[in-house]
């Protein structure tokens, strides 16, 4: 609970000081942390497939391991955009 509080709250308004994003930051935050959560958790369910050829069963477990393993990949991703944030743009 608490990883998943970091990663969705403290993240978010450790970014609201930018001037130029606001609070829009807390948005971006979300977004990404949503999409890189759910994402996470289907790559890792694919590899954990691939690299022990376990192939006849063709569903990815949800459950709490598999929940934390996403929050940590969430974690690293929104790591990696606060680094980035303020000194990158797109052109």
């Amino acid at each position: 609970m608490d990883l998943h509080v970091m990663v969705f709250v403290g993240f978010g308004f450790l970014y609201v000081f930018l001037r130029a994003h606001s609070w829009t930051s807390i948005a971006f935050n979300w977004l990404a942390g949503s999409w890189a959560f759910l994402i996470g958790i289907l790559w890792i369910g694919f590899w954990t497939r691939v690299l022990h050829s376990d192939f006849k069963n063709n569903m990815i477990k949800l459950d709490i391991k598999m929940l934390v393993e996403g929050n940590f990949c969430a974690a690293s991703i929104l790591i990696a955009f606060g680094s980035v944030l303020g000194k990158l743009n797109a052109y």
